[in-house]
């Protein structure tokens, strides 16, 4: 076509993409334009000054035909929709192939997406990628070059597993730890950490909290992986100490040329020059004020791990639960492909299905090769004494016995009513305590912290109990607090003899002031009851066989009572 008498390109493909899928659009258009075709793609030909839409709108209309880079944060922008749709309106029949659809992860294609044949570049090699790239644009048969694998061969052969590997391998400034062996589920969360991270126009701080050892490193890691053609740069910050942060800056200003002695701002200033879409991690932050300087400007990013609650302030904020037993299950069968599933499934409960435990268990049955049977029962026997057996590989050091030390020292000193009260809700049940319990037995607890804050009902008492659900160590439901059973056993473990035997007479005396007397034909009494009996029956395996506790008599003999009126002989 001409313009004024010059002769114009007519371009074959526009390619249409949000930001965070940057590498993998450069390198579509690079590899259509190598193979002869002209591409028009954001990041060569949209001019300074110009007005986007214009351009969008200009090059959607010019090229013959419209390549969609299909992501969870494409189908997710604002601004991507239009650029497909428009090659849909032109081609509503698909003739013409004037919209051409490639994955580049594993994301749905709903509504008219669905009705378009796609092609993945995701999960396979480069030059199989290229190949099937290219086929496309030319419209050949998708035949592979080389033979498939043998139906009948083994499980899985040939199979790519995991994220996308290319482009680029990974980034040129890059530190992150090594991917994880075992690397199971949590695929909705990836998702929602890449959908905060990517959503245009949001804060570009996003947070993953949740309880020590429930696996949020695992996940910031394996996100860092699974995203990192999305990033010029990935650069991993251990942030459990707020006084190293500088020094681990300091080796990314090496990494840049920067010299080593440039104030933190102007390390991060030079990152955002050279490799403006970058994701800093921070792993293990204590509070919001010590990321402060490490939040980021235009399309950088910041990913927060941490068991401290609070960073909604700077970002969006992702809960990480504990497994579903599921994944816990589908971690012990990728160790062990012979292991009994309701064995497993046994094994997942004990520890409660926290991520660090469950490969704890499993680095332990493969040291010592004890039958999965005989383990289960070990746990249900000796919870506290497994704590510390087993090695996880990448965190040597750390082990369910110890991994709540760190929270628990701080705790100690911030509050230590709090940690009173953590042990009291380490030798009760399993189930959600009551706040009803310590609040109408002040009279009943002993002297110290614990008893000055419940006092004080309006202000030190929400202090403490929030100071334990800040920790993670607990989290409030309702009008009660719940306790993972590891960090119940943990806490136990970590108890002095004299301290248990106090804690323990301590609940005794709340439980009796708490329950009825009268039960026998009353069922206005049992209703209480029923709440409080897993504390109950869970207090009296703490107790020992001390018969001069204060209470113990009576409330054993009430909940003998209370048993009987239920059928529960044994």
């Amino acid at each position: 076509m001409t313009d004024g008498g010059s002769e114009v390109t007519v371009p074959d493909f526009f390619v249409s993409y949000t930001g965070v899928d940057r590498a993998w659009a450069v390198w579509i258009a690079w590899t259509l334009e190598a193979a002869g075709y002209r591409v028009v793609i954001q990041e060569w030909d949209f001019r300074a000054g110009a007005h986007f839409v214009a351009e969008v709108h200009r090059a959607s209309m010019q090229a013959t035909r419209t390549v969609a880079v299909l992501s969870a944060a494409y189908l997710n922008s604002e601004f991507t929709a239009p650029e497909w749709q428009e090659a849909w309106r032109a081609d509503p029949n698909g003739q013409d192939r004037k919209l051409l659809v490639f994955r580049i992860e594993e994301c749905p294609r709903p509504g008219l997406l669905a009705q378009i044949v796609s092609r993945d570049l995701f999960g396979i090699p480069r030059e199989e990628a290229r190949r099937v790239l290219v086929a496309a644009a030319v419209g050949e048969r998708g035949k592979p070059a080389t033979a498939p694998d043998f139906p009948g061969g083994p499980a899985g052969a040939g199979v790519a597993v995991g994220g996308p590997v290319f482009p680029p391998d990974l980034p040129a400034v890059w530190n992150a730890p090594p991917q994880l062996a075992h690397f199971v589920g949590r695929d909705e969360l990836i998702d929602q950490v890449h959908t905060q991270l990517a959503a245009s126009g949001s804060v570009a701080v996003t947070a993953l909290e949740g309880m020590g050892g429930v696996g949020k490193t695992a996940l910031a890691i394996e996100y860092a992986y699974r995203h990192a053609a999305g990033y010029d740069a990935v650069w991993w910050i251990p942030a459990e100490n707020p006084d190293l942060i500088g020094e681990h800056l300091v080796d990314l200003a090496v990494e840049l040329g920067v010299p080593s002695d440039a104030p933190a701002g102007a390390i991060l200033a030079v990152l955002r020059r050279r490799y403006p879409r970058y994701l800093l991690i921070a792993d293990n932050a204590d509070d919001t004020d010590q990321i402060m300087v490490l939040r980021p400007a235009g399309v950088g990013r910041l990913l927060v791990t941490s068991r401290r609650v609070g960073f909604d302030t700077v970002g969006a904020v992702i809960g990480v639960p504990t497994f579903d037993r599921a994944e816990s299950v589908a971690l012990l069968t990728a160790r062990f492909p012979t292991i009994d599933p309701v064995v497993a499934g046994r094994i997942a409960k004990l520890l409660g299905d926290l991520a660090l435990a469950v490969e704890q268990a499993a680095a332990y049955l493969r040291r010592t090769g004890m039958p999965s049977g005989d383990y289960a029962a070990l746990l249900d026997r000796r919870l506290g004494d497994m704590l510390t057996r087993g090695r996880v590989a990448d965190r040597p050091a750390i082990t369910i016995g110890n991994l709540w030390e760190l929270s628990v020292t701080r705790l100690r000193d911030e509050s230590p009513a709090a940690v009173e009260l953590l042990e009291l809700c380490a030798l009760a049940g399993a189930e959600p305590v009551p706040l009803d319990l310590f609040t109408g037995g002040v009279d009943r607890l002993d002297d110290g912290p614990l008893k000055t804050a419940v006092s004080d009902g309006e202000l030190a008492w929400p202090e403490t109990v929030g100071a334990l659900t800040a920790y993670s160590l607990t989290r409030r439901e309702n009008n009660a607090l719940a306790t993972h059973r590891l960090v119940q056993a943990a806490t136990r473990r970590a108890m002095s003899s004299e301290v248990r035997q106090a804690r323990a007479g301590t609940l005794v005396r709340l439980l009796r002031g708490i329950l009825p007397t009268d039960i026998m034909r009353n069922p206005d009494a049992w209703p209480v009851w029923r709440v409080y009996l897993p504390h109950v029956m869970a207090v009296l395996g703490h107790t020992g066989a001390d018969a001069t506790m204060d209470g113990l008599s009576w409330l054993c003999d009430r909940t003998a009572t209370y048993l009987g009126e239920h059928a529960q002989l044994a």
